[in-house]
């Protein structure tokens, strides 16, 4: 007796993987443009600004020279060397090219990484709102991640003893992403250093994702690096890329830097999957942290008046709680007080804005913040000022008495 056909089984990592809630609400806002209607669109994390000339012309120039084969697993030497060199000019760490793996962007920087450091049942203690990949990437290779709630009333600042409260046996690694995506928030240089040191102590990894520490707009800038690798002892790993600082998203470059085991664990399996970037997009990204640096200077500069502008604006609605960005380029407010029955979570309210006043946020339910929205404002200064000036007239249209208090 003949068998019935059932549908092919995908695997339980597959079927367990949660929708990206910044692609999930782009879709939403493409798909209302595609009829017409001018959507202010703040979902998308990327700069706005074209990649740099003379990168763009790096990576044309390396086409035209048939630099379009193969690139080493590891990665292209120019490019590899310029990590380096670039770290030790802008943060004060010494590395050697051996301890670079060049990357398909950041997400496959830390892909590789948590393939390379977690096991089945491994924990990596993650502080909350985080990025939903910093987790979703952890489960794909059974490691098990532990949230760690942040406050809005204290900025979402990471501190050393709120994580040390939940590092146990089975604890694998600690992430920082600083600045935070999607927060802003900065970590206090004082405390990154403690947790290098506990990281020793305790015997984990200390994951520092560093994608936006170009964009930071307090005072110091972003944590110089090399006490905290002294004092990690060997377990100090950086997640880096070159896609927000220097408009380079659709190149697809990053890079893990780690010690040489790792990075020769990276590089292996790098071989045995993407290989890696194109070349000619190596080149270009090499191109970017050797040349002149204007550019980013000036993005830093924009970004922080877009701050400077959208921030004050949001925090003073009725009811909204909104710390100031200190780095990124992303606000993060509180709204749970200006939920009603009607619109009981942030899912809804941001489902609502975008009907009634064509506004796409994305809401705080996939960062682990449900109550919260985030709004990046790397988008043209016009459209944040009509933006905030729909948001404005959205909570006041819905500020009813029937608000649900949290």
């Amino acid at each position: 007796m003949s068998r019935v056909a059932t549908e092919p089984k995908l695997a339980a990592r597959a079927r367990s993987l949660e929708v990206s809630p910044t692609v999930a609400m782009a879709s939403r806002a493409r798909a209302l443009k595609a009829k017409g209607v001018r959507v202010l669109d703040f979902t998308v994390g990327e700069p706005d600004q074209p990649t740099p000339r003379h990168v763009a012309d790096a990576g044309k120039a390396a086409i035209d020279a048939g630099q379009t084969k193969y690139a080493p697993a590891s990665g292209i030497a120019e490019l590899r060397s310029a990590v380096v060199e670039r770290y030790l000019a802008d943060f004060g760490v010494s590395f050697a090219t051996e301890q670079v793996t060049v990357t398909v962007g950041g997400k496959q920087a830390l892909a590789l990484l948590y393939q390379a450091i977690l096991d089945g049942g491994s924990e990596i203690v993650i502080p909350i709102p985080a990025w939903p990949t910093f987790s979703e990437a952890a489960r794909v290779v059974g490691g098990k991640p532990v949230l760690v709630p942040l406050s809005v009333e204290d900025g979402f600042r990471i501190t050393a003893r709120a994580i040390a409260r939940k590092v146990g046996p089975k604890t694998r690694a600690v992430l920082v992403n600083s600045p935070s995506n999607p927060t802003g928030a900065v970590i206090d240089p004082a405390e990154l250093l403690k947790l290098a040191r506990l990281a020793k102590q305790r015997g984990f990894w200390l994951l520092y994702d560093d994608t936006y520490a170009h964009l930071v707009f307090r005072e110091g800038g972003a944590a110089p690096l090399q006490e905290v690798n002294d004092a990690a002892g060997g377990r100090l790993v950086v997640v880096g890329t070159a896609s927000k600082s220097y408009c380079m998203t659709g190149w697809r470059v990053g890079w893990l830097i780690g010690p040489k085991a790792l990075a020769d664990a990276a590089t292996a399996l790098n071989s045995h999957s993407v290989q890696g970037p194109a070349t000619f997009a190596q080149v270009a990204a090499a191109q970017a942290l050797r040349g002149p640096q204007d550019e980013l200077r000036r993005m830093h500069a924009e970004y922080r008046r877009r701050r400077d502008f959208v921030h004050p604006r949001i925090a003073a609605i009725p009811g909204v709680v909104c710390p100031e960005p200190q780095g990124g380029f992303y606000v993060f407010p509180d709204v749970s007080r200006c939920l009603t029955k009607a619109m009981p979570d942030t899912l809804a309210l941001g489902e609502k804005l975008l009907e009634e006043k064509a506004v796409a946020v994305v809401p705080g339910e996939g960062f682990h913040a449900p109550g919260t929205f985030r709004l990046s404002f790397a988008t043209a200064f016009e459209d944040l000022q009509e933006g905030v000036a729909r948001l404005e007239a959205f909570f006041a249209e819905h500020a009813t008495p029937g608000r649900v208090r949290r």
